[in-house]
This record gives C-alpha cells, sequence and structure tokens, in this order.
C-alpha cells in the first residue's frame, strides 16, 4: 500500500519525501489532479502558469505535529470575458483559499470549539497537539441560518446572560427538539418582529410572562397558544405557600395547645425571651421604619428601592412582614441548619431540668443529629440567658407544608399523612387550599381543561387569599390556560434547552458576548 492511501485516502497528491524529526511530522506532497475551472468563469485551466508550495497544518500522527508542505500549480484563465488572468488549484478535502490548516484539522478544531470554547478548546488542542489558540477557535465559529419558516410547534422562553438584569429570549421546535434561534432580549417587540421574519407557527407554548403573550397576540393572531403546565404548578405552588405563611400562628396555637395539654413536671422554668441589644437587630428597626415612612408618602417600591439602595424583594418583604417578625428572625443565637429539627426536644428536656449541654448532645445524637456539639453549647446558653427564643413546639415550615400538598397523592409517607391531617385540622382555610389544588393537579393531570372554569369559580367562593389571586390570573390568559391543560404539548423540552444554555455560560464564565453565545448554542441544538 502507497503511503498515499495511508495518510491522504481518495485525496489527489503524490508524497515524494516524509520526514520524521523529534518535534514534528514533515511530508512533501504534489497535487496531481485534473486541472480545475476558472472560480469566475468556470472554463478548465489548460496551461500551467507556474508551481509554489503551501505550509499546511494537518491533524498530528504518532502523536506529534504533522506539516504538509504542498506542491500546487497556478494556471492561466483562457476565457476571452474573464478579468481574471491567473487561478490556484485548490486539492479537495486537503487545502481551501487563504487558510494554513487542512479541511479535516479545521473540522476539528470546529467540533471543540463549539463543546468547550475558547480557554478549555485551547488547552484541549494544546493536548491533542493541534496548534492553535483561544482566538482563533472562537473565529471558527459561525451560526446557522436560521430557516425561514417557524416550526409548526414553537416553544419561547426567558433565560438569564446575568441574573436579575440582563435576559434573552431562546426559540424551540418542539417537535424537533432543536434551538431555531436566540434573541437578544425579551422584549415583546423583538418576539413580534421575530414571527413577522418567520411565518409558520400554528402552536406557541410559553410560560405566563405577558410579553410573550401580547407579541403572539400582535405578530401570530391565530396561533394557539398554550400555557406550560409546570409553571402553572409552579404559580400554584408559591399560592399555597404564602398560604401557609398567612396561617401560621394558626399552627402555632394548635401547636401550644398540644404542648400545654400534657402533663409535664417544671423544674426550671425559662426566662421570658428578650431582644439583645444586636447590630441586627437595631438595623432592622430603622429599615422597616424608613420603608413604612416611605410607604406613607405614597412611593412606588422601584422607588424606594432606588433611594434606599435595597433590592425591591426587600422592600416587598418588609412591608408585607410585621416587625415582630423580623426581629424574631434577627435574635442571636437563632438555630440553622442541622440542629433546627431538635429545639422543640432540647427546650423540652431543658425545661424538665437537663440543663448540661453534654448530656443533651447525647440525647439528640440518639435521636438522629449529626451536627457537632458545639451548635448545642450555643443553644443551651442562650436558654440560660434568655438571649434565645425558646421553641414552644415543632411546627412543619410552610415549604415543607407546602410539599406534603403539592407532591402526587399516595407518595407520602405515613408519618407525613399524619402531620399533614394535623395540619388540615387545625387549619380550615389550609385544608380548603389543600383541597383545591389537589383538585387543580387532577385536572391538569388527567387533562380536563373543559372543567377549569368550574374549579375557577369553587375558588372564588372560599378561597384564601393567594388561590383565589392564583385563580383570577387564569381567568385573565383563560384561553392558553385552559389549552394547557387539554392539548399534550408543553415547554418541558424547552426547560432542558434552557439548563443547557446554562453550561454552556459556565463553560465561557459568564463573559461571552450574544454574538459568540448565539452561535454556540445553535451549533450544539
Amino acid at each position: 500500500m502507497a503511503v498515499e492511501d495511508v495518510l491522504f485516502p481518495g485525496i489527489d497528491v503524490q508524497v515524494t519525501a516524509v520526514y520524521v524529526t523529534a518535534a514534528e511530522v514533515a511530508i512533501e506532497a504534489a497535487a496531481c489532479g485534473r486541472p480545475p475551472p476558472c472560480p469566475d468563469c468556470g472554463s478548465s485551466g489548460r496551461r500551467v502558469h507556474s508551481r509554489y508550495m503551501r505550509r499546511i497544518a494537518e491533524r498530528p500522527a504518532v502523536g506529534k505535529p504533522l506539516v504538509i508542505s504542498l506542491c500546487v500549480r497556478r494556471f492561466f484563465c483562457d476565457g476571452a470575458s474573464c478579468q481574471r488572468r491567473t487561478f490556484v488549484e485548490q486539492v479537495a478535502d486537503l487545502s481551501e483559499r487563504y487558510r494554513r490548516h487542512s479541511v479535516g484539522l479545521r473540522r476539528w478544531m470546529q467540533a471543540i470549539a463549539t463543546f468547550l470554547g475558547g480557554r478549555p478548546g485551547q488547552r484541549m488542542c494544546r493536548t491533542l497537539q493541534l496548534p492553535t489558540g483561544r482566538t482563533h477557535l472562537l473565529g471558527l465559529l459561525a451560526a446557522p441560518a436560521v430557516p425561514e419558516q417557524a416550526p409548526r410547534v414553537l416553544g419561547v422562553d426567558e433565560f438569564a446572560f446575568r441574573k436579575g438584569w440582563r435576559y434573552g429570549t431562546v426559540l424551540v421546535d418542539i417537535e424537533g427538539a432543536r434551538v431555531v434561534d436566540v434573541l437578544p432580549d425579551r422584549d415583546a417587540a423583538t418576539f413580534a418582529a421575530w414571527l413577522r421574519e418567520h411565518p409558520g407557527a400554528e402552536i406557541i407554548c410559553r410560560d405566563r410572562a405577558s410579553a410573550y403573550s401580547s407579541a403572539v397576540r400582535d405578530a401570530a393572531p391565530d396561533a394557539q397558544e398554550i400555557a406550560d403546565r409546570w409553571h402553572l404548578l409552579k404559580n400554584l405552588s408559591s399560592a399555597v405557600e404564602k398560604t401557609c405563611h398567612q396561617h401560621r400562628p394558626c399552627l402555632r396555637k394548635q401547636a401550644d395547645a398540644d404542648r400545654d395539654a400534657e402533663p409535664r413536671r417544671i423544674l426550671n422554668p425559662l426566662p421570658p425571651p428578650t431582644l439583645p441589644p444586636t447590630k441586627m437587630a437595631v438595623r432592622t428597626v430603622d429599615r422597616y421604619s424608613d420603608i413604612h415612612r416611605l410607604l406613607a408618602q405614597k412611593l412606588s417600591i422601584s422607588e424606594i428601592a432606588r433611594r434606599l439602595h435595597l433590592d425591591r424583594k426587600t422592600v416587598r418583604h418588609f412591608r408585607d412582614t410585621s416587625l415582630d417578625e423580623l426581629l424574631a428572625s434577627s435574635r442571636h443565637g437563632r438555630p440553622k441548619g442541622v440542629l433546627e429539627p431538635f429545639t422543640a426536644y432540647l427546650t423540652e428536656r431543658f425545661t424538665d431540668g437537663v440543663t448540661s449541654p453534654t448530656d443533651l448532645f447525647r440525647e439528640i445524637r440518639g435521636r438522629g443529629y449529626q451536627g457537632s456539639d458545639l451548635p448545642v453549647r450555643r443553644y443551651v446558653t442562650g436558654l440560660k440567658t434568655g438571649t434565645v427564643e425558646p421553641a414552644r413546639g415543632a411546627i412543619p415550615s410552610p415549604r415543607k407544608i407546602t410539599t406534603w400538598i403539592m407532591v402526587p397523592r399516595g407518595t407520602l409517607k405515613r408519618r407525613e399523612e399524619e402531620e399533614l391531617l394535623k395540619i388540615r385540622l387545625a387549619c380550615p382555610d389550609i385544608a380548603r387550599t389543600c383541597d383545591l389544588a389537589w383538585t387543580f393537579h387532577n385536572l391538569l393531570q388527567h387533562r380536563r381543561g373543559h372543567q377549569l372554569l368550574e374549579w375557577v369559580r369553587q375558588a372564588e367562593h372560599d378561597a384564601p387569599a393567594p388561590i383565589l389571586s392564583f385563580a383570577q390570573g387564569l381567568c385573565l390568559d383563560l384561553d392558553a390556560v385552559t389549552a394547557g391543560l387539554t392539548l399534550p404539548w408543553s415547554s418541558g423540552i424547552v426547560e432542558g434547552h434552557v439548563n443547557r444554555i446554562k453550561t454552556i455560560k459556565r463553560q465561557m464564565y459568564g463573559k461571552a458576548t450574544f454574538r459568540l453565545l448565539r452561535t454556540r448554542i445553535l451549533l450544539r441544538a
């Protein structure tokens, strides 16, 4: 077998010499194919003008860089009307105009740049003995052309360039499970312009964002909008958690009543909890006063956030939460983490007269505590000095109660079902919320969108305020929500691509330009 058949199978070159050194493998070869046509007029080249050598980097051989010294011919163009006088032949699958890398090596580097990016790709190329840099790798990337027609089933969702500051939009072909295009923002005007330039979408899956809905109504009024089922459950879950937050005093009252009903022998009564003079408490009081003073002046949330240099979420939190709750969360020594589930037991044993941190540590270790003894000592010291609010009885957190309500029925453990039953008996509003959430989940799971209006009427009759607000929000987007509860399409595939975009962003250290990020997303679609 000839050397050409091994190194250049199917390529019209003739190898004249091979040199192997410690640094590289060098090959001298000459093009020997048929005379090529003129790139301008297409007439065949017959007369050779001259020959010259090109140095082309090829994929490595035997673990060393491979360099080809290729002798190519320059031909005369005999076309009478052609302005080009001479042209150089290109060897198919080996050389290209103005490039010093072979076709195969360029494909390798394009694949590395697509999947790894600049600096990681440069490190990989260095390991593979490929001579290149990160700038050249990124320059090899070119975004594929966007189809003129939009896919029949189009999914749209937002993703963050920088969370909380700047967002973009990803468009996905739901049937083909591939990214169609990436937009630089999440504005309705940008998405509407894209829909006008790429008609053909019959079904559009989206989240509950109003910008996308208005864009669809403006640019594609005949398309069927579908509200994503996962986002519907997420919105319902948020409403359920707000309800559990609002009715937490009901659960606390019931827990205290159950605790007081138990016969107990109090040897060392706890001192009344007092607020320690900490900087956190002072700052909480001052911030609460400033926010409510500006609220009394009828200023908006955004204006208050700008004046006080706070996040809007912080301003809303101080607006909607009482000062006592804010101060309780700022108390020094409040247990967190692995000790929190055991604070009620520690308080009870401390009241019974067991005040030794070592003894209490041994007891909770036997009950499953995995932490060290230092948090136990700090908590017991706080109980002795009165700088810690005693645990008055363990009640589940609003998030845990929400989880018990929102998971599919039948998946809870026996103990969790008993805890949820106690909560339902303690608070009628949470019980009603639980019933409505289960009914809505049943509508979604069995695709009974035609029963949505009946569910909304039930919610408007006696639902707590957060659930009522959720139901009224559904009415504002009734057609899309009904379609989401009826048709099989959803934005699950779009969410998967959003997660993939996050991975690409992390590979590029979050510093990529929109053009480069869009190119990598489309190439990896």
